[in-house]
């Protein structure tokens, strides 16, 4: 097989299935879906992509300064739990009172491109994501340390990351058909999802900063 071909196949398929289970992103573009409808969650997409595109590209040369750089990796923790407390918000509003948006909706203050590349880009879980497999691609010798072989897999994880969002959009409109007569409890599913996934973005700070002052006392 062609160098090129596989590496562009490894960049997708990691996206595609590191795409698939639950996660901030491809919820909301469910959820947008639901809501705006199916071209909304795909300007979403394309947004959080390309966002998601440029911090790999960071991450196969600048990936070791943001560990380095707790202070930075705090205030994008802190950040990202912010949202996910709002768009939890936002959602149990939505589903005590279907009939109106929410005062602080983010997702209607900002249009879908940029919804998706300000979520994205405060993602800090896909920094070790990425630079794991990055890592462990290139120890294959699949990605090579290289400019050479770095567009081919930027390629494949874009396209990858696009038809995995993919599915949770038109899950979005089945579902948005499904629940057509109870919307309110979507919206519980999904604000539950949500406050979920604050919890555990909150325990994970509260380790981080326990384990960082156990190191300080050593």
């Amino acid at each position: 097989m062609p160098r090129f071909l596989k590496v562009f196949l490894a960049g997708l398929i990691v996206s595609f299935l590191g795409s698939l289970p639950l996660g901030t992103t491809n919820v909301a573009a469910m959820q947008l879906s639901i809501d705006r409808g199916m071209l909304a969650a795909i300007y979403f997409s394309i947004g959080s992509l390309t966002v998601e595109l440029i911090y790999v590209r960071l991450s196969l040369f600048a990936v070791d300064w943001l560990h380095r750089n707790k202070t930075v990796m705090r205030y994008l923790n802190a950040i990202t739990l912010l949202i996910l407390l709002l768009l939890t918000y936002e959602s149990f509003q939505s589903a005590l009172h279907p009939a109106k948006a929410s005062p602080i909706a983010i997702s209607q203050v900002l249009p879908p491109l940029f919804f998706g590349m300000f979520l994205c880009s405060i993602s800090t879980a896909q920094i070790p994501f990425w630079l794991g497999w990055s890592t462990i691609l290139m120890e294959k010798k699949i990605l090579y340390p290289n400019g050479g072989t770095y567009w081919e897999y930027l390629l494949g994880i874009g396209i990858g990351t696009f038809l995995a969002n993919g599915i949770f959009i038109y899950g979005g409109q089945l579902a948005g058909k499904g629940f057509q007569n109870n919307p309110s409890l979507l919206h519980w599913v999904i604000g539950s999802f949500y406050l979920g996934t604050a919890i555990w973005q909150a325990w994970r700070m509260i380790r981080s900063s326990r384990s960082n002052q156990l190191k300080e006392v050593e």
